[in-house]
């Protein structure tokens, strides 16, 4: 008898920190192609090529997939932001830091264009919510770049945290209407418009 080969799919054993991310890539693929509530717990872990149940090991629902991308996208950031002003002497150039901080922001967003449109296309309010609290972690940095430069005398004294969020949410505003094409902004003028917005503002 000769061996056929068999339709059995051979099971891979992954760290489950591999096994998580496998799941958020082809999560990310789905929704970018169905939408979040069309899309289905069977699509994604298929194309994860992991089984159904395997699923709820890591996540309680679809919408909690789209907390924890949007996690992983916020920490991405925060790794390429803490380079700009984790080293910086206290009398550091914080103007250009703070400028710098929010270039890196405005790339970062424009290079992950889908999980931004699949967030705010069609995540729901929970999920919402949950981004929203998650972004509190990028609005605490540019706070602390602000402060640093106001201890040190180089940025005009203030509430560093009100603005923080004004440049934050000002920023991440135009980046949403470029992303979602409801109007279109050159990213190099925004980012020199924020350049400019921090020169006029907050240097001393």
């Amino acid at each position: 008898m000769s061996g056929a080969p068999s339709a059995t799919r051979k099971r891979v054993i992954k760290p489950a920190e591999e096994r998580q991310a496998d799941l958020l890539d082809a999560a990310l693929a789905v929704y970018a192609e169905r939408g979040i509530a069309d899309a289905t717990v069977s699509e994604i872990t298929n194309r994860a090529n992991v089984a159904k149940g395997t699923f709820y090991l890591y996540f309680e629902s679809k919408d909690h997939v789209v907390a924890v991308l949007w996690e992983r996208y916020v920490t991405g950031f925060l790794e390429l932001a803490g380079a700009t002003i984790g080293n910086r002497t206290p009398q550091g150039d914080w103007g250009n830091i703070l400028a710098s901080l929010m270039e890196r922001l405005i790339d970062h967003a424009l290079a992950h264009a889908d999980l931004h449109r699949i967030v705010y296309g069609s995540a729901d309010a929970k999920a919402l919510a949950l981004c929203s609290e998650t972004n509190q972690q990028v609005i605490a940095l540019i706070t602390e770049a602000i402060q640093r430069g106001m201890t040190a005398g180089v940025l005009r004294a203030g509430n560093a945290e009100i603005l923080a969020r004004i440049i934050y949410h000002g920023t991440h505003g135009m980046l949403h209407e470029t992303i979602s094409g409801i109007a279109a902004h050159d990213r190099d003028d925004v980012v020199a418009t924020v350049r400019d917005i921090v020169d006029r503002v907050l240097v001393s």
